[in-house]
């Protein structure tokens, strides 16, 4: 009998702590994100597919634009769901992924976030008028390590992911020579998240 009750306290406690962690798992896609029929290449032709982000200097206003982690209506947002960006912010774009613009924006909490706005919500003049191509090679992380949206000072980590999760590989992404990282797309709680993990993490 006490064993059991010692087996049962321990299920929940195991329950209790997976409900808590955030965690990533493999996603088969998600709307404005689509797979190659290809898994992966090497780790130089994985720099090949890069991004950056200019400022938007047209920009400005009492505006407010939602932002997702992923171009998906149904993906992950920061800030309990309401992550923003607001005109009188700088508003940095990197391009555009069919009807989504990647952007990056300071937080008010400090630090910045990168995240996509649907092209229905964008009422001003967008400069960077480029299309984004993505990898979407499956991949596999090496190590054990943290996925975040800020890829400048890694201020808020959205998830941590284990090693030999298999993620869906999107660009690599360098800021002014600093910490390489590889931009990648999973899953978190059932709803498609994109996000930084380190490049070196990740097994191509």
């Amino acid at each position: 009998m006490k064993m059991k009750k010692v087996l049962a306290m321990a299920m929940m406690v195991v329950m209790l702590f997976t409900a808590c962690a955030p965690a990533l798992a493999l996603s088969s896609g998600a709307a404005g994100l689509r797979d190659n029929p290809y898994r992966t290449g090497t780790r130089e032709q994985a720099k090949e597919y890069s991004f950056g982000f200019g400022r938007e200097s047209l920009l400005g206003g009492n505006w407010t634009w939602p932002v997702y982690s992923a171009p998906s209506m149904d993906a992950f947002r920061a800030a309990d769901g309401k992550a923003s960006v607001h005109m009188e912010d700088d508003v940095y774009s990197g391009g555009w992924s069919g009807a989504w613009l990647l952007i990056r924006y300071p937080k008010v909490t400090g630090g910045f976030r990168v995240g996509w706005v649907p092209k229905s919500e964008i009422n001003r003049p967008i400069e960077r008028t480029r299309d984004l191509e993505f990898a979407y090679w499956t991949v596999s992380l090496n190590q054990a390590c943290a996925l975040t949206d800020d890829p400048l000072y890694e201020s808020d980590v959205i998830a941590y992911a284990e090693a030999g999760e298999e993620l869906t590989y999107l660009a690599y992404y360098q800021y002014n020579g600093g910490r390489e990282y590889a931009y990648v797309q999973g899953e978190l709680n059932g709803k498609p998240i994109c996000g930084f993990v380190p490049f070196e993490a990740v097994s191509f």
